[in-house]
């Protein structure tokens, strides 16, 4: 069995390698592309370890490694990393696991394969902490002493790099692991000891944060911001429903992760969660209709669960079986209530149930339900793949707005250019994630960068958009009523007094890189 081990670690070392090449893999979106920046210095001039998203320990070691040497995008190679490791505990348990057929082996190993394609197609750091933290889910279930404490440091990886996307794993993957210990409490000290380890580091996180008046701020606005912009319901208030003093307009620019610091301020985003606290249980439920998008998944992973229910004899694993299904779907529904489910959360879901679903395999089954579970992952695996497919024709067509368009027009800014991104989609998602560009200027940014301290002393009010240093970059519909940069330059006459013209700095046919000056009303 030993030979085994090193015999998946470098066949997963081998198929990461291809799967970069020939996808070849690619940020999701923008955050890892900002991240990567911070940690190397290329954001602000200097590596830092405040990662927003990441634990900030995390990040420190990544700051470190950068301040080291540049030469190695580091954020990329220990995500890569935790990657083959995870995927080699996976399939080694896959291989490994007693009582089960060879059909079975192989099916399930063809979708989690399958899978991790589909994530490296969206390269992530919320999929990484789900992938590491499932790994480690699986070493705490084996006999070994030296697997479980493994998977202690597995699961406590995967909590610094996204603690949400880890509990949600861990969640998932909580009824397995009780079912399996029973009352064998003596496996249950690694699971107590990773806890304790997991909400140490993240309470280090927080007294890090808090420890800077600047960074606590922005930290906590940052949290508040993302339960209105991640809501659902946020997005069906009215301009009747606005608190008072909080202008309508004001409040869509915040939705379109544009906000004036300034008028957006804690205080402002505090009174309108609480209004968005108070739509009705109702309303809420209406929701769940955001999980159509993936009907085609849920209804192949549900047909999967009747079918192990029917064929299963073990009276304790047919309620289980049952109790699990019934928890999924509750989880499922809660989530979307007040949030967007979004893929990458999806995807680690699914990563987990599906190897929950492995390790409840009825030992024996009929040829019939057989065939049926085997027809159910390869058609889980067939739509997988379709959209891999789909995700590289939108990356390669990003990728070529990034290249041929957005990067040459950025280019030409000078070396001490504040650029804003006003209503576009900025396409950084598609650089290539072994070697982020790094901007020869300071890129400032509005979303979940609104009040950072790396913009500092920029950057907290829309006041900043009439400095000489400052652009904006949009695309070419910018002119026309409604649009962001309209919005932005109404707020500004109606807040500040300060009608203003754009002027064209540098332009594309599609994108353009402008600035707003301040018109002389006086006569």
């Amino acid at each position: 069995m030993k030979g085994l081990k090193y015999i998946v670690l470098v066949g997963n070392i081998v198929i990461f390698a291809v799967l970069s090449l020939v996808l070849p893999i690619c940020f999701e979106e923008n955050d890892d592309a900002i991240m990567v920046m911070i940690a190397n210095g290329g954001y602000s001039g200097t590596p830092d370890g405040h990662l927003v998203f990441i634990n900030v320990l995390y990040g420190t070691v990544l700051a470190a490694l950068y301040s080291l040497t540049k030469a190695v995008e580091w954020y990329t190679l220990s995500f890569a990393v935790l990657h083959v490791l995870s995927m080699s505990v996976l399939a080694y348990f896959v291989l490994t696991i007693p009582n089960r057929a060879k059909w079975e082996r192989i099916i399930w190993l063809l979708v989690l394969y399958t899978l991790w394609a589909r994530i490296l197609a969206a390269f992530q750091f919320t999929t990484t902490a789900g992938l590491t933290c499932l790994a480690g889910c699986v070493l705490l279930l084996r006999n070994s002493n030296k697997a479980r404490w493994t998977g202690v440091f597995f699961v406590l990886i995967a909590s610094l790099i996204r603690i949400t996307a880890a509990g949600l794993v861990g969640v998932l993957m909580a009824p397995i692991i009780v079912y399996t210990y029973r009352l064998d409490w003596r496996r249950y000290i690694p699971l107590a000891v990773m806890l304790m380890l997991v909400v140490g580091c993240r309470m280090t996180h927080n007294y890090i944060y808090q420890s800077d008046p600047a960074w606590n701020y922005y930290n906590t606005y940052n949290n508040l911001r993302g339960q209105l912009t991640d809501n659902p319901n946020a997005y069906t208030l009215s301009p009747s429903d606005m608190p008072e003093g909080v202008d309508w307009t004001d409040y869509q620019l915040l939705l379109r992760f544009i906000p004036d610091p300034e008028k957006m301020d804690l205080t402002t985003i505090q009174c309108l969660i609480a209004v968005v606290k108070q739509v009705s249980l109702k309303n809420r439920m209406h929701n769940i209709h955001h999980l159509d998008r993936y009907a085609v998944e849920l209804a192949i992973l549900f047909a999967l669960l009747v079918l192990m229910i029917l064929t299963t004899g073990n009276k304790t694993k047919y309620g289980f079986l049952i109790l699990y299904t019934l928890f999924i779907l509750a989880l499922m529904v809660y989530v979307s209530m007040d949030g967007f489910l979004k893929n990458r959360v999806f995807l680690c879901m699914l990563l987990a149930i599906l190897m929950t679903d492995f390790m409840l395999l009825p030992d024996t089954t009929g040829r019939k339900r057989s065939w049926g579970i085997a027809l159910a992952i390869v058609a889980l695996c067939g739509w997988l793949g379709y959209q891999t497919n789909c995700d590289q024709i939108r990356k390669r067509h990003r990728r070529h707005i990034w290249e041929d368009m957005q990067r040459p027009l950025l280019a030409k800014m000078p070396s001490d250019a504040i650029v804003v991104t006003i209503g576009t989609g900025l396409c950084m998602d598609a650089v290539n994630p072994w070697h982020v560009w790094p901007y020869s200027f300071t890129k400032y940014t509005l979303g979940w960068l609104t009040w950072c301290p790396l913009n500092e002393p920029v950057g907290h009010s829309y006041r900043v958009f009439l400095q000489d240093n400052v652009y904006l970059f949009t695309n070419h519909d910018f002119d026309n009523e409604g649009t962001s940069l309209q919005l932005v330059r109404e707020q500004l006459e109606k807040h500040y007094d300060a009608p203003t013209e754009i002027e064209c700095v540098h332009k594309n046919d599609h994108y353009l890189i402008v600035q707003l000056k301040k018109l002389n009303t006086e006569h």
